[in-house]
């Protein structure tokens, strides 16, 4: 899976657990280089290497376009950012590809580190009102095969994209007047 470069954008949201964000996004990263995605990160653009904040989307994207990413993963390590990733999805003009793990049972005070399928119905729902195509990964765990083969179904996609966009098509001529088949 090494022929194209996704856009590597993990996400999370304030009022959960960052350290258990960072903890997926972790896992997310070692699974990618496990498959052999190559990817872009953005470990650089914050301390969490986390998508969170409008003021890191214009540096996000432009690292995204600068390294030449020809799509975008956005891992929800807890629940997800919608506005910034619908903004980042529209700006980049990518295929888009969602994922969140599956989330635990709350403690035994009721305390929920993450809620990841509710972001990804809110992320879902926000780039459906912007207008972006989208895919997604059942929410499973980073070693279920259904992460890897709805990855490399991503990969596949994103590459038919890259190759298709731009292309010309020529008429060589008209078709003769007796032509009849």
């Amino acid at each position: 899976m090494k022929s194209i470069k996704i856009g590597f954008a993990p996400t999370r949201r304030s009022i959960f657990s960052a350290p258990d964000a960072v903890k997926y996004a972790n896992l997310t990263r070692e699974r990618l280089k496990e498959l052999g995605v190559e990817f872009v990160d953005i470990t650089d653009i914050n301390e969490e290497g986390l998508f969170y904040d409008e003021a890191d989307r214009e540096k996000i994207q432009e690292k995204f376009r600068r390294e030449n990413v020809k799509g975008i993963f956005f891992p929800h390590g807890n629940f997800g950012t919608e506005y910034v990733c619908a903004r980042l999805a529209k700006e980049m003009g990518l295929p888009v590809l969602l994922w969140g793990p599956r989330d635990e049972r709350p403690d035994e005070n009721g305390v929920r580190l993450r809620d990841s399928q509710c972001g990804l119905f809110g992320v879902s729902r926000q780039l459906q009102r912007f207008h972006i195509p989208f895919s997604y990964i059942e929410t499973c765990a980073v070693e279920d095969e259904i992460f890897s083969s709805g990855l490399a179904r991503f990969v596949s996609v994103t590459c038919m994209v890259k190759n298709l966009r731009g292309m010309r098509i020529a008429q060589v001529g008209m078709r003769p007047k007796p032509f009849c088949s």
